[in-house]
């Protein structure tokens, strides 16, 4: 493939990669590119990559747009998901989530249900008290 037929077909693949919302299956196969094309293009044309980031925050914001315009209508099950996700500052979530970080050891699971026990243990303790 020449270069500049293979400037066409990237040029050709970004526009149908936005009106198909970002998806790389329908683009690839209209053009008639692999997937691995595909991801060898974004890993060596930084241009390329740079144009799909774009496409995919653009529809992102346009997802965004969507759930707000929901919220105001008052829909009950995007504003749930809304505050779910953006509000677990505020206590809206369902469990207690924990993230681990590098630096803490990899835990067993009969070791973890042993921390799990004592920490119950001194909480109730302490509702004793």
């Amino acid at each position: 493939m020449t270069p500049i037929k293979r400037e066409e077909i990237k040029n050709n693949f970004l526009e149908i990669f936005d009106s198909a919302a970002c998806n790389v299956s329908i683009a690839c196969k209209k053009v008639g590119i692999s997937r691995n094309t595909y991801y060898e293009w974004k890993k060596e044309d930084f241009e390329f990559a740079e144009q799909v980031r774009e496409l995919e925050e653009s529809l992102l914001d346009f997802a965004e747009t969507m759930l707000y315009k929901a919220i105001k209508e008052g829909k009950t099950s995007e504003l749930i998901f809304f505050l779910k996700t953006k509000g677990q500052a505020r206590g809206y979530i369902e469990k207690q989530q924990y993230h681990m970080t590098h630096d803490e050891p990899d835990l067993s699971g009969l070791e973890t249900a042993e921390i799990i026990k004592i920490l119950e243990d001194e909480r109730q303790k302490d509702s004793n008290n």
